[in-house]
């Protein structure tokens, strides 16, 4: 599948709940998740796929899940949805608590997975 094919996809399956988009090459040899936004912004017409799936932030929270384990907790509160994780930073474990949107599922899951989810 290729840039505008692609395009076309995503127009034809995408629904408002849909914020993420997993991709990965024909070789199934990468695998990668963007914000579907980004990753239209992104597309050439040369780009080369074998496949798309769309995903709602259950279906990331989930994902982030799978790989943070324990070290991740989503966290109601009356003001908005947070997420606490524990993770590695310089100067040892560190937790932050971060707002619960699409950009922060995507760097906590890009980091917990060191940028490649194909060895996660």
């Amino acid at each position: 599948m290729r840039g505008l094919e692609i395009e076309r996809t995503l127009k034809a399956r995408m629904s408002p709940r849909h914020r993420f988009v997993k991709w990965w090459r024909k070789e199934n040899d990468f695998l990668d998740y963007d914000l579907v936004d980004r990753f239209v912004d992104n597309l050439t017409s040369g780009e080369e796929i074998a496949g798309i799936d769309l995903l709602t932030m259950d279906d990331m929270w989930n994902e982030v899940k799978r790989v943070g384990g324990t070290r991740v907790k989503l966290i109601h509160e009356k003001n908005g949805d947070k997420v606490e994780w524990l993770h590695l930073g310089k100067k040892g474990l560190h937790k932050d608590i971060c707002v619960y949107c699409p950009e922060t599922l995507l760097t906590i899951y890009d980091v917990e997975t060191r940028g490649n989810p194909v060895d996660s």
